[in-house]
């Protein structure tokens, strides 16, 4: 059973790259056509003064506007998107009585430079209509399926960007993530990172994050890029004291974070700030698309593998069930496992008889194939 696993991986790899069942990645003509279609769908919240403007130049650009339940979010791809060596998308929170149109009128300029795709979500931050980080990641895996059912953004890094109490909440969003489906890449967290009420103070953060001190490897594999602007007193002390809170939650959970202080910023700083902004652009483009093998990459992987070698991994389709470290499946057809460790990313086989086979780091495979 051990003989040639490299092989069996090289096939595998093969298989998923030419393997026609694979669902089609959507073209650009069939994404633009989505975004033309209703963009701007009956039973939208009324947006009045700035807002009414901003709404009416986001949709003159092409951008889209979808109702997800009684809420909204905002879909931009610019047309650089589509050949981009590295597609990036970001999702963004809004802070305190904003609204995705605002958000894209801060952002639109700079994203669509650079070929970015621009996803906001109006979740209610600040105002007592606020949703839950639960109901934020529901709707942001909702979403994420939405879009790429119509645009090609499978291959994109994503990231969760948050603009002040969306900044806050984002690491209870990237908590959620990384014990779901791991949507996102990384963070952007801009001038943000104390709970809201403030009266707790600065070095209090949102209840899931405090609830989750315990887990060291709560933010695992999360890159994030953090801005605070040393002249932000919007919570009563300079937002560079209270930023540090977060650039030490991920770097002791599993995550590396790095700090950008603008010495002379304030709130609403960063996206007037080529300086700052480019900082961050620079930091997304040199992150790896990913560090760990999801569980739908996992999975992917595994159906793959049943589809290669039938003789080796029968019954096909058996439940992917989880033991720490491993996510994995059990034939028992052929009584051998496959699997992925958690510990290091590395895909693993188990034939009925022999030692358990190291075949290799998962994301070798993820990253050229289909499973990306």
């Amino acid at each position: 059973m051990a003989i040639g696993f490299i092989r069996f991986l090289a096939t595998l790899l093969a298989l998923v790259l030419a393997t026609p069942a694979w669902a089609a990645t959507p073209s650009r003509a069939a994404c633009e056509a989505w975004l033309a279609t209703s963009p701007s769908p009956a039973g939208l919240a009324t947006l009045t003064g700035p807002g009414a403007t901003q709404r009416a130049a986001l949709l003159a650009s092409g951008s889209k506007l979808v109702l997800i339940g009684s809420r909204y979010y905002s879909v931009s791809i610019p047309s650089a998107f589509y050949t981009a060596a590295k597609p990036m998308l970001v999702f963004d929170l809004h802070g305190t009585g904003g609204y995705p149109e605002a958000e894209w009128t801060d952002w639109n300029a700079a994203m669509t430079a650079r070929g970015h795709a621009f996803v906001a979500l109006a979740w209610g931050g600040g105002t007592p209509s606020a949703v839950s980080d639960t109901e934020i990641y529901a709707s942001a895996t909702q979403i994420m399926q939405e879009v790429g059912a119509n645009c090609p953004i499978a291959a994109a890094n994503k990231w969760l960007m948050g603009f002040s109490v969306g900044s806050a909440m984002s690491f209870a969003v990237m908590i959620r993530d990384v014990a779901g489906l791991r949507l996102f890449r990384g963070q952007l967290a801009i001038s943000g990172a104390a709970a809201a009420p403030l009266t707790t103070g600065r070095d209090v953060m949102h209840a899931t994050v405090e609830a989750s001190r315990a887990n060291s490897q709560a933010v695992k594999g999360i890159l994030s890029w953090m801005y605070c602007g040393e002249q932000d007193l919007d919570h009563s002390w300079s937002m560079c004291t209270e930023m540090p809170n977060g650039v030490a939650f991920v770097n002791e959970h599993g995550g590396q974070a790095t700090l950008y202080s603008d010495t002379m910023g304030m709130h609403h700083s960063l996206p007037a700030s080529s300086t700052g902004y480019n900082q961050m652009f620079d930091y997304m483009a040199a992150a790896p698309a990913t560090t760990v093998v999801t569980a739908a990459q996992a999975d992917c992987l595994f159906d793959a593998a049943e589809r290669v070698y039938p003789a080796l991994l029968a019954p096909a389709a058996s439940p992917t069930l989880t033991y720490a470290p491993y996510r994995y499946r059990y034939y028992s057809g052929t009584r051998a496992y496959l699997g992925v460790s958690t510990t290091d990313e590395h895909l693993y086989y188990l034939p009925p008889s022999g030692p358990m086979q190291d075949v290799g780091l998962g994301l070798t495979y993820v990253d050229q194939t289909s499973c990306r």
